[in-house]
C-alpha cells in the first residue's frame, strides 16, 4: 500500500448489493507429512539418525518379505475385495479375494505364504468382532467381517 508506520490513512467502504456468497471449496488432500504416534521429537538429531536406520531396515524386511508373498488367484472381472493379513509374527500380508472364493482360500494362501504355518496349529480371527473363522466353506461376501474387506489376524492355537 506504499504506506509508512504512522501515516494516516484514509478507508472508504462501500455498500454491496448482492448478497455475501462464499467462494467454493477446492479438495486439497493431505500433504503434510505427519508423526507416528512415539516417533522421535524433532531436533534430537542422535535420535533422527537411529530411526532413519530403523526405518531403512525394516523396509527391506517389508520389500523381502512381499517379494515372496504368494499371489491369490484373483478374477479381475468378477468383485473383489482386500483382506490384510496380521502374521503372528507381526508382519502383515495384503491379499486380494473374490467375493466367490471361500474362507479355505484364506488359509490356502496363508499356507503358502508361511512355512512354519503349513503344519497347522492356527487359526483365522477378526479383531472386531472377535471371532475365530473355523468354518473353511463360508463365502467370503456372505460374511459381514469380509465384505467391504478388512482386516484378519493369524492367532495360533493352543
Amino acid at each position: 500500500m506504499n504506506v509508512r508506520y504512522d501515516d494516516p490513512v484514509d478507508v472508504k467502504l462501500k455498500q454491496h448489493d448482492e448478497n455475501y456468497r462464499p467462494l467454493p471449496k477446492t479438495y486439497k488432500p493431505f500433504s503434510g507429512e505427519g508423526r507416528r504416534l512415539g516417533s522421535p521429537v524433532p531436533g534430537e538429531a542422535a535420535a533422527t539418525a537411529t530411526s532413519s536406520t530403523t526405518a531403512t531396515s525394516n523396509l527391506r524386511t517389508v520389500t523381502s518379505s512381499s517379494a515372496t508373498t504368494p499371489r491369490s488367484s484373483v478374477d479381475e472381472n468378477q468383485p473383489f475385495v482386500t483382506i490384510r493379513i496380521q502374521m503372528p509374527d507381526g508382519t502383515r500380508l495384503p491379499a486380494r479375494f473374490n467375493t466367490s472364493q471361500t474362507v479355505n482360500d484364506i488359509y490356502d494362501f496363508i499356507s503358502r505364504a508361511s512355512p512354519e504355518l503349513r503344519e497347522g496349529g492356527w487359526v483365522l480371527a477378526t479383531t472386531f468382532p472377535n471371532k475365530d473363522h473355523t468354518d473353511k466353506t463360508l463365502v467370503i461376501g456372505d460374511m459381514g467381517e469380509f465384505k467391504k474387506g478388512g482386516t484378519a489376524v493369524v492367532k495360533r492355537s493352543a
